[in-house]
């Protein structure tokens, strides 16, 4: 299922929404969409699980790659239909270990960035940094 957040509101204390003294200082709370999906394997057919990804996703998560990013060859193309329906800010995934970094978006993907976070390196040992990323 997805997530999603608030309407910004709110001082971040114990106040009410919309009161309060006027702190210009603090930043604005922002919210992000984030939809995660099961595992599925790699599709070249439709998928009616990712059907229901709204299109106005920030955060993508799922299992497996999206086809030609950080995939090594064996990602999603369904996946991949979808983020161009979409254009999430960032489509997080794993499961291709050895595939592990980030990659911008190209053509229809154009302004996704796409991570596969795996941690674990060939014969499943541990060892690949951690990624982060700034949305």
């Amino acid at each position: 299922g997805g997530g999603g957040g608030g309407d910004g509101g709110g001082d971040g204390g114990g106040g009410c929404d919309g009161e309060g003294g006027g702190d210009g200082d603090r930043k604005a709370k922002k919210s992000l969409k984030v939809h995660g999906t099961n595992f599925y394997w790699p599709m070249k057919t439709a998928n009616p699980y990712y059907d229901a990804i709204a299109d106005d996703v920030d955060v993508l998560l799922c299992h497996g790659p999206v086809k030609g990013y950080c995939d090594e060859g064996g990602g999603c193309e369904t996946m991949l239909t979808h983020v161009g329906r979409v254009n999430p800010r960032l489509v997080v995934s794993g499961h291709v270990h050895s595939a592990h970094g980030v990659a911008e978006g190209k053509g229809r993907a154009r302004g996704t960035t796409f991570v596969n976070a795996a941690n674990a390196r060939k014969g499943y040992s541990m060892g690949w940094d951690a990624v982060v990323i700034d949305i």
